[in-house]
Formats: structure tokens, C-alpha cells, sequence
């Protein structure tokens, strides 16, 4: 019996605010395999089986173990190394895991799954040049697999090659994936091209999908800021937070931004310092923080931290921001509100 590797791993993404920022999203890799030179074929033995079982029960450390077991007996199993390295990737052990998958390949370079695999892990390693090749590859032995074109649009909206993400995202759906993760990674994507009518339908997918999806609630969250439905925005981010409040730093900051629009500088004030304390050298966390100082009648307190702000975008040579902050340090001195 060839495995099918069920992998619910956290996946980071770190990008421009622009994007997607520290997230960390669940991605549900589904996985079968066909028999294939180097895997170990018809009965594989009580331990693998045994191992599959434990893995797909969640608990990855045993399985881990009861594959080191099978392993030692059957060196080149390429479908034990890879379930292994999934494993490890669920626990964590990313570079652990690469090792397995490479040993996998290194046995079978055919294995297409061990390519799906590997892209995931690389792009959390911040390897995007690896992951992209990975993915190619995958999608070049099965161009039907929906979740390689999925996995190569995460690694395309990685690079901030949203146009390329957005492709590789409308073609794992048309292949017939369909998660909330998916719906809203392509919302995203579509808001930041500017294809916001589409973004709603996939957004609003997305939550119908798994109300519950941080990807879905982050999407939502983004897209409401950008048109202005503040509230709106603040209730979806509110829902993200709760989760995972320590994987949440750069959604304090917009909902942060979003309290300043509505005049809520109190609540403002708690997101940005939670912001500015975890990114203590990102200038719009001082710019932003210093709207809300002025809000709640800290004057010197808002010019303090455009002065913060001032110094990191010059050493940031954005001379647009630079002037900006410069403008909102003479509307203070002008009794004037500032305005970002």
C-alpha cells in the first residue's frame, strides 16, 4: 500500500507589508503516490505501517521513531524518508526534514511528491530560489497537481510576484483544489493587483470554506483596510490575533492603523506598541504610533517617535516617507494634527 501523506505544517511567510507578513497558515498537503522505482512495494511491513498509522493520528514524534525503526532495516525506501521528513517538518525540523527529502530524491529523482514536499519546506527555510525549482519540477512530472501549483503560488507571492501567484493560484483551482487557504491566498494576490471584484468572491469563499482559516481571516482583514471598512477590518483581525497572539505582529500593526482612521487612539496605542516592541526597526511602526500619541495628547510623545521615523527612512534612502514624516513634524509644531 503506497502512503498518502496528510501534512498539516505551519507555513511562514515573511514579505513586505505589502503582503503577507509573518503569517503562519496551515497548509493541508494530500499526497499519492503511484508505485515507483526505489519504494518499497506490496507488504512494507508491520513498522510502516504502524508509522502511518501514528502519523496520521498526529503524533509525529512516534512516527518519527517507528520510521527510524523501518529505516534501519530498509534504507532506500524513498516513501519512508519522505513520510519521515513530513514528519519532521510537522515538528518543526525543517532542515531535518530536508535531509530525508533529498535522500528520498537522491533514490527516486522522479519521486514527484518528494518535489512537492521539498518546496514547502525550502520556502520555509526562506530558500526561494530551492522551493521555486522544486515546484517546477514537481509540476513538470504531474502537470495536474493542483497542490504544486498551489505550493509554487505561495513561493511566487514569497517574491512578491504577485501576477506569477495569482496564475499558479487560478490553475490549482481549475485542476479542482479548493480550500480556504487557497481562496484567500488568491484574494490576497487579487487585491494587491487590483483585481478587487475578484477579491471579494474569494475572500467571502474562503471564510465560507473555514470561518475559522487565519489565511481566510488575515485576507478579509486586509482587503476591508484597504477600502477604508475600518470596523470591518478590525473585527477580522480581532479573530486572527485571538489565535495566535505571538504570530500576530504585523496584523497589531494594522489594526493598529485601522484604530487611527476610526479615532480610536487608545486601542491604536496598545497595537502599536505591541508592533513597535517585536519591530523595533520598521519606521512605519514609529509613524503610525506617533498619529496615535497625538490622539491621546502626547505631543512630545508622537514627535519622539517621528523622529525615529525620520532617521529610519533616510537610512532606508525612502526619500517619499522621509518627507512625509517631515510634514507631520511641522503640522505638530503648528498645533495641527498630523496626518500620515
Amino acid at each position: 500500500m503506497f502512503p498518502v501523506s496528510l501534512s498539516l505544517r505551519p507555513v511562514i511567510l515573511s514579505l513586505s507589508k505589502g503582503g503577507l507578513a509573518a503569517i503562519a497558515l496551515t497548509v493541508l498537503t494530500l499526497a499519492v503516490g503511484a508505485p515507483r522505482a526505489g519504494l518499497a512495494q506490496g507488504d512494507s511491513g508491520a513498522d510502516f505501517r504502524h508509522a502511518q498509522t501514528l502519523f496520521h493520528d498526529g503524533k509525529f514524534a512516534e512516527a518519527v521513531a517507528a520510521l527510524d525503526t523501518y529505516l534501519a532495516a530498509n534504507p532506500r525506501d524513498a516513501r519512508a524518508l519522505v513520510l519521515r521528513g513530513d514528519a519532521k517538518a510537522d515538528l518543526g525540523k525543517n532542515e531535518d526534514a530536508l535531509r530525508d527529502y533529498n535522500a528520498a530524491i537522491g533514490i527516486n529523482p522522479d519521486y514527484q511528491y518528494a518535489y512537492v514536499t521539498r518546496c514547502e519546506t525550502r520556502l520555509q527555510l526562506d530558500d526561494a530560489k530551492g522551493a521555486l525549482g522544486d515546484c517546477d519540477t514537481a509540476i513538470r512530472l504531474d502537470g495536474s497537481d493542483a497542490q504544486a501549483y498551489e505550493d509554487r503560488g505561495d513561493v511566487h507571492f514569497a517574491r512578491e510576484a504577485y501576477d506569477l501567484a495569482l496564475s499558479d493560484y487560478d490553475r490549482a483551482v481549475e485542476l479542482g483544489r479548493s480550500t480556504a487557504y487557497l481562496f484567500a491566498a488568491r484574494c490576497d494576490s487579487e487585491r494587491l493587483v487590483g483585481k478587487r471584484d475578484r477579491a471579494h468572491s474569494d475572500c467571502e469563499r474562503a471564510l465560507a470554506l473555514d470561518g475559522k482559516s487565519r489565511r481566510a481571516l488575515w485576507a478579509n482583514g486586509r482587503l476591508a483596510l484597504v477600502e477604508e471598512r475600518y470596523a470591518d477590518g478590525i473585527a477580522h483581525l480581532n479573530a486572527y490575533i485571538v489565535q495566535n497572539p505571538s504570530s500576530s505582529t504585523t496584523a497589531y500593526y494594522f489594526r493598529g492603523l485601522a484604530y487611527n482612521r476610526m479615532g480610536s487612539y487608545r486601542n491604536a496605542l496598545d497595537d502599536l506598541r505591541t508592533y513597535v516592541q517585536r519591530t523595533p526597526d520598521d519606521p512605519d511602526g514609529y509613524k503610525e504610533r506617533a498619529v496615535a500619541n497625538y490622539g491621546v495628547g502626547d505631543k512630545t510623545g508622537a514627535l519622539a517617535d517621528l523622529g525615529v521615523a525620520l532617521r529610519g527612512y533616510r537610512k532606508d534612502a525612502n526619500s517619499a516617507q522621509a518627507d512625509r514624516v517631515s510634514a507631520m513634524v511641522k503640522a505638530i509644531n503648528a498645533g495641527q494634527a498630523p496626518t500620515p
